[in-house]
C-alpha cells in the first residue's frame, strides 16, 4: 500500500531547473578552495540559528538576518521620537513580504492614538569581539543600502549616511560596536503604492558579488570547508516547529530568513554543495508525508550527484523541554490509548514510528540513489533507553509495522556533550586557580564530591563504549548529531556571575584545545563514527559558549592563531581521517564541476 500511494504521490517537479539556477548562482573565491581534508574529515558542524544578532552572519545580504518576514510584523519594531518601541507592531499594514505599506496604523483606534511614527530593524547588534574580545564586533567601513520604492530611509547606532540616490544609499561605520539601524520614517509619499521594498545591506567590497547573484559571504564559506557534514537543524528553525504543509515553507524569495519559519531548504542545499559538504536535514515534527515526499524530492532532485544527505525528522524529541517531544507523546497516547503507562514512553514509540515511516518515505523517493541517504533516528546519550525503545518501539504492532529498526533507519544520533556546573566553593579563589581546577577536574575528576573516577571526560568515553555495545545487536552505527563542550552559567549562576566568565575563560584556554583532542579520540576509540560539532560560530554568554569560533572575524588561519577549539578540530580533521567504512569520499578531481 506505501508503495502504491508513494508512486502516486511522487511525480516529477520543477526543482531540477531550479537547482541549475542555484548552482550557477555562488562562487567560490580562493580562500575557500578545496583540500583534500574534504575527502576524509570525520567530523560535521552545526550551524548557528539566523537571526540579527548572530555571530555566524552567512550572507552578503545582511538584511536577510531580519525577522521581516510575510507571516509576521514582528520583525520590525514601532517607534516614536521619545520611545524606542512602542510596540504596535500588530497594527501595521504589511504586504506579502512583510514591507509596510504605510505608516498610518490599522486598525485606527481613536480611544488609542496611534504613537510610532516610523519603524526600524536592527543589523549586527549584540556580537562579541573577534579574536578572544581583541577584535571588533564587526566590519567598519563602508555598507551599500539597496532599495525599491520612495520614501526616507535613516540610519542609527553605528551607522551614518554618506551619499544617496534614489534605491540606493552608502552608510560608513566608523566604530562597529552596536550595530546598524535601518528606519524607514517615510514611505510612499505620493500615495501611488510605490512604498519602499527589497531592502537589501551588503558590505561595500561585497556588492558586486551580490549584483552577481552570490547568496554566501566567501569567509563564512571558507570557514567550512573541511567539514563532511552540515547540519542545519538551527537554521530550519527545527526546535518548537509548528510547520506542517509543504505550502507553508519558507520560500526562498522570501525577504528574510531570521524567522521563525527559518532558511529555504533550498539555501541549506545550495551551501552544501557550494562547500562540498553533505546536508543534514531536519523535517518538522508535524509535517505531512506529503511534506516529507516533496522535501525528499526538493533535495534529491538539486543536491550534487556526489553528496550524501542525512535526514533526522525534528531533534531531541526526547527533551522533554521542547515542543516536539509533548507534541509526539500526545500522538502516541491518541494511536495507541492505555497502552503505555507515561507520556513519554508514548513520545518515545511515536518518535520511533514516525521516523521509520519518514525513512521509507526518502529511500523510496531516492529510489537507485537510496545509499546516499543516511534516515537517522536521535536518541539522548545518558539514557540509553531512549534509542532501543524507539528502534523496537513495542506500541506499534500489526503486519508491516515494528520493530522500526527494520524501516530503513540506517543511524542512531546522540550528543556527547562534556562538561559540569563548577561549585560556588570555586567562587573565591583566582580566575587561574578557577581555571586549574575545571581541567583538572574535567580530565581527571577528585575535586567535586560524587564525581564519576577518572573525571568527566572518562565518564562520557565510558558511556560512548557502552552505547555502541547497545546498538550492536542492532547493527546500526553510532554517529552523533551535537557534541563539544557543554559550560553553561544558566540558570544556575546569574548574567555576568564568576562562573559565567569562568566558562569563557575557560573555552579560550589552550587546555580546552586538549580536551576537545581527548574528546573526539575516546569517541573514536568508544566505536562512535562521524562527530558533529555544536556549533560554528556563536556569541559567548550565559547561555554557554557553543561556538568553535566566538566571532565571524575570528582568525581562522594561520591556525596557530585560530581560537582553541577551533583549532583542535581542524587538527584531528588533519590527523584523524575518517575511520568507517566506505567512508573516503572521491578525490576533488573526481568531483562534477560546479
Amino acid at each position: 500500500m506505501r508503495n502504491n500511494f508513494l508512486g502516486n504521490m511522487v511525480g516529477r517537479h520543477i526543482w531540477a531547473v531550479f537547482a541549475a539556477v542555484l548552482l550557477n548562482l555562488v562562487a567560490i573565491d580562493s580562500a575557500s578552495s578545496n583540500s583534500p581534508a574534504d575527502a576524509s574529515s570525520p567530523l560535521g558542524i552545526n550551524l548557528n540559528g539566523v537571526s540579527y544578532y548572530t555571530a555566524e552572519q552567512p550572507f552578503l545580504n545582511i538584511f536577510k538576518t531580519t525577522g521581516v518576514s510575510r507571516a509576521s510584523p514582528e520583525g520590525w519594531v514601532t517607534g516614536s521620537p521619545n520611545v524606542y518601541n512602542t510596540h504596535e507592531e500588530a497594527y501595521l499594514r504589511l504586504d506579502a513580504n512583510g514591507y509596510a505599506t504605510t505608516l498610518t496604523a490599522s486598525p485606527a483606534d481613536p480611544h488609542k492614538p496611534q504613537l510610532f511614527d516610523h519603524i526600524s530593524v536592527l543589523l549586527l547588534a549584540g556580537l562579541a569581539g573577534s579574536n578572544g574580545g581583541s577584535g571588533p564586533r564587526y566590519r567598519a567601513g563602508k555598507y551599500i543600502v539597496l532599495y525599491d520604492g520612495q520614501g526616507t530611509l535613516v540610519y542609527t547606532d553605528d551607522a551614518k549616511l554618506v551619499s544617496s540616490r534614489p534605491g540606493r544609499d552608502v552608510i560608513k561605520v566608523t566604530h562597529p560596536t552596536d550595530g546598524i539601524g535601518v528606519n524607514i520614517t517615510a514611505t510612499d509619499p505620493h500615495h501611488t503604492g510605490d512604498y519602499i521594498r527589497n531592502i537589501r545591506v551588503v558590505y561595500a567590497p561585497y556588492e558586486r558579488r551580490l549584483d552577481r547573484g552570490q547568496i554566501f559571504r566567501p569567509g563564512f564559506v571558507a570557514s567550512l570547508r573541511h567539514f563532511r557534514v552540515l547540519r542545519f537543524m538551527d537554521w530550519l528553525s527545527t526546535n518548537n516547529s509548528v510547520l506542517k504543509n509543504w505550502a507553508d515553507r519558507p520560500h526562498v524569495t522570501d525577504t528574510a530568513y531570521g524567522t521563525a519559519l527559518g532558511v529555504p531548504l533550498e539555501i541549506c542545499i545550495d551551501l552544501s554543495n557550494t562547500v562540498d559538504a553533505d546536508p543534514w536535514v531536519n523535517a518538522p515534527i508535524q509535517a505531512t508525508d506529503d511534506y516529507l515526499i516533496r522535501m525528499a524530492t526538493l533535495v534529491h532532485e538539486t543536491l550534487r550527484p556526489d553528496l550524501d544527505v542525512y535526514v533526522e525528522l525534528s531533534n531531541e524529541v526526547w527533551n522533554t523541554l521542547f515542543q516536539q517531544s509533548r507534541y509526539a507523546a500526545s500522538q502516541g497516547e491518541a494511536l495507541w490509548p492505555g497502552k503505555a503507562t507515561s507520556d513519554y514512553r508514548y513520545s518515545i514509540d511515536w518518535y520511533g514510528m514516525r521516523t521509520a515511516q519518514m525513512c521509507d518515505i526518502w529511500k523510496f523517493v531516492w529510489g537507485s540513489d537510496r545509499a546516499r541517504v543516511h534516515c537517522v533516528l536521535g536518541a539522548q546519550d545518558a539514557n540509553s533507553w531512549t534509542a532501543t525503545e524507539a528502534l523496537d518501539c513495542p506500541l506499534w504492532t500489526g503486519a508491516g509495522k515494528g520493530p522500526c529498526y527494520k524501516h530503513n533507519i540506517t543511524d542512531v544520533a546522540i550528543a556527547p556533550y562534556f562538561g559540569f556546573q563548577a561549585p560556588t566553593t570555586w567562587s573565591s579563589e583566582s580566575l587561574p586557580t578557577q581555571l586549574k581546577n575545571l581541567f583538572t577536574e574535567l580530565n581527571h575528576g577528585g575535586l567535586i564530591p560524587g564525581d564519576y573516577p577518572g573525571g568527566y571526560l572518562k565518564q562520557l568515553a565510558d558511556r560512548e563504549a557502552a552505547y555502541s555495545k547497545v546498538l550492536a545487536p542492532y547493527g546500526l552505527p553510532l554517529i552523533s548529531y551535537e557534541g563539544g563542550q557543554s559550560f553553561v552559567a544558566f540558570p544556575t549562576y546569574p548574567n555576568g556571575s564568576w562562573a559565567q566568565k569562568l566558562y569563557i575563560a575557560a573555552n579560550r584556554d589552550p587546555r580546552m584545545a586538549t580536551a576537545y583532542r581527548t574528546a573526539l579520540s575516546d569517541w573514536k576509540a568508544g566505536g562512535g563514527e562521524l562527530y558533529m560539532q555544536f556549533v560554528d560560530v556563536s556569541t559567548p554568554g550565559q547561555y554557554g559558549e557553543w561556538g568553535a569560533l566566538d566571532s565571524y572575524l575570528d582568525t581562522i588561519s594561520p591556525l596557530t592563531s585560530a581560537p582553541a577549539k577551533w583549532q583542535a578540530l581542524q587538527n584531528f580533521i588533519a590527523s584523524d581521517p575518517c575511520w568507517w567504512p566506505h567512508c573516503q569520499r572521491l578525490s576533488n578531481a573526481g568531483k562534477k564541476p560546479r
